[in-house]
């Protein structure tokens, strides 16, 4: 047995070997692209955090940049608040100088003559009332 007989069956045997672990693989198609898509979204997540993290980190020494910053550029409590207002209602300012009565053009689109339609409903009303009081009187 030569050297070229062993490369030759090692090299028979390593491609049995592949395509053994091929037919495999098609078979377990579904768990492979499961394994694969978790290990995308492992990926994806750790990625996320060290952006995160890095973001953090370079706040941080931007707050403390900032401690530094003399008195004249720190933001006032007054720039961010409005001025105090006294609670008082001012007075009422008309359009026209009141009246001092109504003419009957003055009252008409508010008034609505309560017996057009309703005339027995209003008798029957006023019949009950009266009789309710009369009842009472000894």
């Amino acid at each position: 047995m030569g050297a070229g007989t062993f490369f030759s069956t090692l090299l028979e045997k390593g491609k049995d070997l592949f395509f053994r672990l091929a037919e495999q693989a098609a078979a377990r198609r579904r768990v492979v692209l499961i394994a694969a898509a978790g290990l995308l979204v492992i990926i994806l997540l750790l990625l996320i955090l060290a952006v995160v993290t890095s973001r953090k980190a370079r706040d941080a020494g931007n707050t403390e940049a900032s401690a530094g910053l003399p008195e004249s550029r720190a933001f006032l409590p007054e720039d961010f608040f409005l001025p105090y207002e006294p609670d008082f209602v001012p007075d009422v300012l008309l359009e026209r100088e009141p009246r001092n009565g109504w003419t009957e053009e003055d009252a008409r689109p508010f008034w609505t003559d309560p017996l057009n339609g309703n005339e027995e409903a209003w008798r029957e009303r006023i019949e009950s009332g009266v009789d309710a009081i009369l009842e009472r009187v000894p």
